[in-house]
């Protein structure tokens, strides 16, 4: 690689446009020349002799050589100023380039030419830039981090754990997107994306990347179908030098603290183990490789124990995951210009007791089986001018998720104040089948132009999906026995003890679905100035989805006409000399297809809605089932099933109109500069803000709703309040009740057995005629919806001989009325239709949004230690995330007004399962923390082979801060301080040491 040394300062910065345009001309006018010299290494940094340094004028092919020396310098002088591109060969090596280095008059512009031991048959790669050189030939704002720069800094051992190391990244919410789902996930350039709800799926191990590239800020029209952020896994490839490593990493138990407190729910790792390796080299020298891995790794997690008397103790069962994965990769090099690789992968996910938590029987946690197989396969024509790639890849998995008992055992939810314990088996059983293909073709070309250089890019993307999921209730139904109020106890699996049994249908899900997405992009890099360029670019893509699976049969067609993206950016480089450098860039970026967008279309049937009967007949065995015939049969209100029963709507749909992709809108404007030869400053500002977002909307909703003010709540079981967020008895400030309901419930107090009944407070028996109930609901673009985020970033990374380090501070904050990709929301009880269909969705939904916090830091420090030890250090301080309490409608609680009159369960049938934000959104955030990873490890050589002790320790600072609290206050009784509002539910992960092992060669 090539990597630029500032030269001498110019001592006058044009301080104005036209100056700007000037100066070039100046330099022009005096005729002068100037000079390019440096030095070419091997990786090592060993002086390479012998070495063809070849310096090409951009516009008019003037060429000038030399020869590297003994030490490894040259010097080409005699260069008239402009835009020159560099080459470097050597036998044996890799041919390096620099594309654009600007040469001025009267100086010297020195690099540094860094080759690759490698198949002189390879085709020449594009030379990135190092970590404190600038790129001023494009506006984006590109992360790559190179695995083994970073090796020595603490960190887990997932790809995510990379993502983390960049500034405004948490989570896989990427420099303010909305969640994983935002981003498009890659593999060597082509989207691996999940289709049914988007974001990350395979995940590869950290030890098959060679590095990992974010982006998304600035990204030119060749890079699409995402808000967040393009995440691209770049897989490693063999050569002519053979190499391989065995590794082992362990934490155990006793090298391990906790951080679950007494009384306190929570979960966390009390065990891994590691087990991998990987081998790369030549089949045939110069022209077939290969590249191998695999890696086994198994994990507990441990849950507290929250139904005994000891305060601290833990589950004797605990959660058990074995993740398995193998890859081989063929790379193919029929000739000079052309590389063909093809790569195929399988893993084998398995979890034991998984979802198990502190209350929960095991028998009612989940076995998990995950089988998956990935593959690629890549052809690319690489010549000096101008390059062809064309790439395939994709991936076929499926995913169980079942009770231990079987699909036909119910589970057994004890029906009582407080958090209920579920035993027997699980509620549900879910089956996934996700099935993913795309590819792109993509050519690029250079020329000379308007005295400069001009890059074209062009070629299109073309992604088809396929997502199946099947959610179904264990049994049909689930029981829910009661509490004997003579004891105060019930045994959950003697059925013939229970006093009676609510029991519950439904909530079903049946998704079968298919994505397709097609992009055409057309971008230009134009350099018209020695110093300034600007990039015009524009990407057409067209999105569509499918209900049904098959398309002659499809229940539903999505969509999206085709959409251009227009981008535009300039690069200014104030200095001239690569070191000083300002970029500005706006664009519109569309979100890939997934089946969550249009999956409540109206007559998928996708989802279905629960239904609750407060009695069931008497039984005798608690695996006992009825089917909804036998139960509709037996409807009896002292004997059987109960007549009359709550249903909680989950099915909401609508028509599809208008239907337009998400996507975003972006401008970001960046400073960066460097300092000396080895340090780096940059400073960037992103706004985003996203349009389109898609949602269903009750064209009506205004009108099909009315008011109740001060609304107390009390639990069904025991008549007691529950408590909000304050510790006192709850009372809704507002809640919404459907016309339906309401006509309805005036009509019974009007014409019933006691007609003596007044109407409902702050209602006359005269809105039987006014009030309507009349839903008009769509798929659509959601009129009010909003989400703007603002992120201001600094950072600074220098390259020492000895030793690195990266520091940055970020400023991010996002606002706005949707918290994530779309306009549906996310509850405790999973996936609804959101505040355009659900009225009291809509309370508190402007503010402050999540997943990110509003300032962090991030900082490494890596390099040579006594003794012959090499170690990093990496430290975070953050701000906590915004959050907001919240209260969920359910069938377990009834409903009083102010005046403490009941009212009846009727008035709120339409309501069930909406969630209300019972504060302003954002209005609260978790504590700020800091934590401090270490990094140590010692390499001895014997017979030709390395063997290297690592030791890592995580949270060496012992920060039990608390990430995740409960936001509910559905369960909250004095009781059980687990159920309270803000009750911890996972902290910090503990102090723990991972120690490692590996041979290397």
């Amino acid at each position: 690689m090539i990597h630029l040394w500032s030269a001498r300062r110019r001592t006058l910065v044009c301080a104005s446009a036209i100056a700007f345009m000037s100066c070039p001309l100046a330099a022009q006018g005096r005729q002068a020349t100037g000079t390019v010299s440096g030095a070419a290494v091997s990786e090592a940094g060993t002086p390479l002799a012998d070495v063809t340094v070849s310096v090409e004028r951009n516009d008019s092919g003037e060429t000038h050589t030399a020869v590297t020396d003994e030490r490894g310098g040259f010097r080409v002088g005699g260069l008239n100023p402009g835009l020159y591109r560099v080459t470097a060969r050597r036998i044996g090596h890799r041919v390096a380039q620099l594309h654009f280095l600007r040469v001025m008059a009267g100086q010297t512009a020195e690099i540094r030419v860094t080759l690759s031991a490698s198949p002189t048959l390879l085709s020449t790669v594009e030379v990135r830039s190092s970590p404190t050189s600038i790129d001023v030939a494009t506006s984006e704002l590109t992360r790559r981090i190179e695995v083994a720069d970073v090796a020595l800094v603490p960190m887990g051992r997932t790809a995510a754990s990379l993502v983390e190391l960049v500034p405004g990244v948490r989570n896989g919410f990427v420099w303010g997107g909305a969640g994983e789902a935002a981003n498009n996930y890659q593999l060597d350039g082509v989207a691996v994306n999940h289709p049914g709800i988007g974001g990350d799926f395979l995940a590869p191990s950290i030890d098959w990347i060679e590095s990992l590239e974010l982006r998304g800020l600035g990204a030119g029209a060749e890079h699409g179908a995402f808000q967040g952020a393009i995440i691209n896994a770049i897989t490693k490839t063999g050569s002519n030098v053979w190499r391989g490593a065995l590794r082992s990493h362990y934490i155990s138990p006793r090298l391990t603290d906790s951080n679950i407190l007494p009384n306190e729910e929570g979960a966390e790792q009390s065990m891994r183990r590691e087990f991998s390796g990987d081998m790369r080299g030549p089949i045939v020298r110069d022209r077939l490789f290969y590249f191998l891995g695999a890696i086994v790794t198994d994990r507990n997690v441990q849950v507290p124990q929250l139904l005994t008397v000891i305060p601290d103790d833990v589950r004797p069962v605990e959660q058990q995951f074995r993740d398995l994965r193998g890859i081989g990769k063929l790379t193919l090099r029929p000739g000079p210009l052309d590389r063909l690789d093809a790569l195929v992968g399988h893993t084998s996910n398995r979890a034991e007791h998984a979802n198990l938590d502190g209350i929960d029987d095991p028998a009612a946690s989940n076995r998990v089986r995950s089988p998956t197989t990935f593959y690629e396969a890549i052809w690319a024509r690489t010549g000096l001018t101008s390059s062809l790639d064309a790439k395939l890849a994709g991936f076929t998995s499926s995913q169980s998720t079942v009770g231990y008992a079987g699909d036909s055992v119910p589970a057994v939810q004890v029906f009582s104040a407080g958090r209920q314990p579920v035993f027997q088996n699980a509620i549900f059983s879910e089956r996934t089948a996700p099935r993913s293909l795309g590819g792109n073709l993509t050519y690029r070309k250079e020329h000379a132009a308007f005295g400069g250089v001009n890059r074209l890019v062009v070629g299109g993307e073309y992604t088809r999906g396929f997502w199946k999921k099947a959610r179904t209730r264990n049994g049909g139904m689930t029981w829910l026995p009661y509490v004997n109020p003579a004891t105060g106890t019930v045994n959950p699996l003697d059925a013939a003890s229970w006093v009676d049994a609510a029991n519950e249908w439904g909530g079903e899900v049946d998704i079968d679905s298919e994505i397709e997405d097609l992009g055409l992009f057309f971008q230009n890099y134009l350099s018209i100035r020695p110093n300034f360029t600007i990039t015009p670019g524009v990407r057409v893509g067209r999105w569509k989805g499918w209900l049904a699976g098959d398309r002659s049969q499809a229940k539903f067609l999505a969509a999206s006409d085709a959409r251009p993206d227009g981008r535009i950016g300039m690069i200014w480089d104030l200095t001239g000399r690569n070191d000083f450098v300002v970029k500005a860039h706006l664009g519109t970026y569309h979100q890939s297809m997934s089946s969550l967008f249009f999956d409540r279309a109206a007559g998928s049937n996708s989802y279905t809605n629960e239904h609750f009967y407060f009695q069931g007949p008497p039984i005798g065995d608690s695996r006992t089932t009825f089917t909804p015939a036998q139960r509709d049969a037996r409807l009896d209100t002292f004997t059987g099933f109960s007549p009359t029963y709550l249903e909680t709507i989950l099915n909401e749909a609508g028509s599809v109109e208008n239907f337009r992709q998400p996507y975003v809108r972006q401008t970001v404007l960046s400073i960066e500069k460097e300092l000396g030869q080895r340090w780096k400053v940059e400073v960037s500002f992103a706004n985003r803000v996203n349009k389109d977002i898609v949602g269903l909307v009750d064209r009506n909703l205004d009108q099909n709703y009315s008011l109740l003010p001060n609304v107390a709540v009390r639990d069904r079981v025991t008549q007691q309040p529950i408590f909000d967020q304050f510790g006192n008895p709850l009372v809704l400030p507002q809640v919404w009740i459907s016309n339906y309901d309401l006509v309805r419930a005036l009509i019974r107090r009007r014409d019933g057995f006691f007609r003596s009944q007044p109407p409902l407070t702050g209602f006359s028996f005269a809105d039987i005629d006014r009030l309507k109930f009349e839903p008009d609901i769509a798929l659509t673009t959601l009129p009010g919806a909003r989400r703007r985020t603002n992120q201001l970033s600094a950072s600074v990374r220098t390259e020492q001989q000895t030793w690195s380090a990266f520091a940055s501070a970020t400023f991010t904050d996002i606002r706005g009325n949707v918290e994530g990709l779309t306009g549906f929301a996310t509850t405790r009880s999973g996936f609804t239709a959101g505040p355009g269909v659900r009225r009291n969705e809509g309370i508190n939904t402007d503010g402050r949004l999540g997943g990110i916090p509003a300032f962090d830091t991030k900082a490494w420090l890596t390099g040579q230690l006594p003794w012959g030890i090499r170690g990093g250090l990496f430290t975070t301080f953050t701000l906590g995330e915004y959050i907001t309490p919240g209260f969920q409608i359910t069938p377990r609680y009834q409903f009083l007004l102010s005046d403490r009159s009941m009212l009846e369960d009727s008035l709120f049938a339409g309501v069930l399962g909406q969630s209300i934000l019972i504060e302003e959104r954002g209005a609260r955030k978790y504590p700020s923390y800091a934590t401090v990873d270490l990094r140590g490890e010692k390499r001895f050589t014997a017979g030709g082979l390395s063997y290297v002790i690592s030791g890592d320790v995580f949270n060496a600072l012992a920060s039990d801060a608390i990430v995740q609290r409960n936001l509910s206050v559905n369960d909250a009784v004095s009781k059980d301080p687990t159920s309270l509002f803000g009750a911890p539910r996972r902290r910090a992960a503990p102090l723990r040491l991972q120690v490692g092992f590996r041979i290397e060669r």
